[in-house]
């Protein structure tokens, strides 16, 4: 059934009736329907920026703090029917109050709490000549996707069900070597050069690229930068370890196959979106003027256990962060990542704390860095919601428990224009898997992180230190380079490393990608 589903994809042509009125109006009517939580956690950002010059940005604040109130108390399992309709009602009316004041602060706010979508038009005009977009929309029984860049617009469907996106997602994954669903950071002992080459199964790398990108792949390939919004299953998928050509389909995965094969990653700097609308507030003015160059950073907490957080999931006695592997690889990519700013700040080992983050003004911060475990929610006993991991305090308390949650982040109140997540984990979603970049990346989006630095699978802490490192490295050397770019570079840097074969694998050069912007 997977290859006559896939051969049917493969020979699927882009339909050819199709008038650009035809192609818009679909488009458009793609973003309503993704209109996701990250996509919402953008636009709150965006309100946010658009509130502050007129000295309201209290108001967007209050605004997304009343929204994750609402959320949580919609889903809170403890609540019983009465008391959650009491709590929805209150929430409701404050929401009313605000947007009240919202309508007569600020009469545009509308046009960014409920866009329009994006036209071709727009989105045409709000991109470089060397950038093309790339909109997928995943229905039941249809993948419907665009390429839309200056001088194109490109649109077809395959017929791939939403259950098909699933399996092929996963078969990749399974063949990259990444068995299970649960992913987290991984330590790396520095005498791991001679561990074994992982399987990657070829065939299916460039299989995927021909089903998706093949009928417009020519015109694909004058493109330097591609923002991708992916949909449902294939937010999972790491689009850099896809194989342009066919021809490496048939070649075996040795390590200098893998550093001189066509990577999609390779080709091309990928941005992920979380929606087409999301470009417009990642063009805007405030978002993309100035250098970054104030620096919070933190890295190698004091875990004193010999267990990955995979480890730590499976045990009957729930989450105990004692029982952590520590990440010494995290305290050297921390201290190279800081000397690329003039004046760190740089939180390691006992510093590195829940507490400490609360505390610190990180609205002072352009880049904030977290080198540590990160948690997934469902997958992990006794933790309700996806988490990073910091230094256990001596005594626990609500306000520092060691663990930083989702919902503890989407109520902080950032300015940075780039936030990374290393060593983890950071892009699933909620356990259920039907939303991506929920979870932590949505809750930075809500915090006011401009763009994420996410990670798809458990990062060797001495390939993220390397990766994190030669990309802040680039964008010093030139400001002006797009993060998706500085990531490539630093990729390819990584793969082609002959000190140690496994670093030609994607598991060791591809496990980050770039959200928003």
């Amino acid at each position: 059934m997977f290859r006559f589903v896939l051969f049917l994809c493969l020979m699927a042509a882009p339909l050819r009736a199709d008038p650009m009125e035809t192609a818009d109006k679909a488009f458009q009517i793609a973003q309503s329907v993704q209109n996701s939580a990250a996509a919402q956690a953008v636009q709150q950002i965006a309100l946010r920026l658009a509130l502050k010059e007129g000295g309201l940005e209290h108001l967007a604040l209050e605004r997304r703090d009343l929204t994750e109130r609402l959320a949580a108390a919609r889903s809170d399992p403890d609540l019983d029917d009465g008391a959650r309709r009491r709590t929805v009602e209150q929430l409701d009316t404050a929401l009313l109050v605000n947007t009240r004041a919202l309508a007569a602060g600020f009469p545009g706010y509308r046009d960014i709490v409920a866009p329009d979508p994006l036209t071709i038009a727009e989105a045409q005009s709000l991109m470089a000549p060397d950038e093309a977009l790339i909109q997928m929309h995943q229905g039941s029984e249809w993948l419907t996707i665009w390429m839309i860049s200056q001088a194109h617009v490109i649109w077809h469907r395959l017929p791939v069900t939403e259950l098909d996106a699933a399996d092929l997602v996963s078969a990749f994954r399974v063949g990259m070597g990444l068995g299970g669903t649960l992913r987290a950071a991984a330590a790396l002992d520095d005498g791991a050069d001679d561990a074994p080459l992982q399987p990657f199964n070829v065939a299916l790398g460039a299989n995927l690229y021909q089903l998706l990108f093949a009928a417009y792949g020519t015109q694909l390939a004058g493109y330097e930068h591609l923002m991708i919004v992916a949909d449902k299953a294939w937010i999972g998928l790491p689009f850099g370890a896809l194989l342009t050509d066919y021809s490496d389909s048939a070649r075996s995965p040795g390590p200098r196959m893998l550093r001189e094969a066509s990577w999609m990653g390779m080709n091309h700097a990928i941005t992920m979106l979380p929606s087409a609308i999301s470009l417009r507030s990642a063009r805007a003015p405030a978002a993309t003027s100035g250098a970054a160059t104030t620096l919070l950073a933190l890295g190698d907490p004091l875990f004193g256990g010999t267990q990955s957080a995979a480890d730590v999931a499976r045990s009957a006695s729930g989450v105990r962060l004692s029982d952590l592997a520590p990440l010494p690889g995290t305290r050297r990519e921390v201290e190279a990542i800081a000397a690329n700013f003039d004046a760190p700040q740089v939180l390691l080992g006992a510093a590195a704390t829940e507490a400490a983050v609360r505390s610190a003004d990180l609205t002072q911060q352009d880049v904030i860095v977290f080198a540590t475990h990160g948690l997934i929610a469902g997958e992990l006993q006794g933790l309700a919601e996806p988490a990073l991991a910091l230094t256990p305090p001596a005594t626990p308390s609500a306000e520092d428990d060691g663990l930083l949650t989702a919902g503890e982040v989407a109520g902080l109140t950032l300015d940075a224009d780039w936030v990374v997540l290393s060593a983890c984990n950071t892009a699933a979603g909620d356990g259920a898997g039907a939303e991506g970049l929920s979870g932590l990346a949505r809750a930075f989006f809500a915090a006011g992180a401009q763009t994420l630095l996410v990670s798809h699978w458990p990062v060797r802490d001495d390939a993220a230190a390397r990766l994190t490192a030669a990309a802040f490295a680039e964008m010093r050397a030139d400001p002006s380079l797009r993060k998706a770019e500085a990531m490539r570079r630093a990729m390819r840097a990584l793969m082609q490393d002959t000190s140690d074969p496994t670093l030609s694998h994607p598991t060791a050069w591809a496990p980050f990608f770039v959200v928003g912007g």
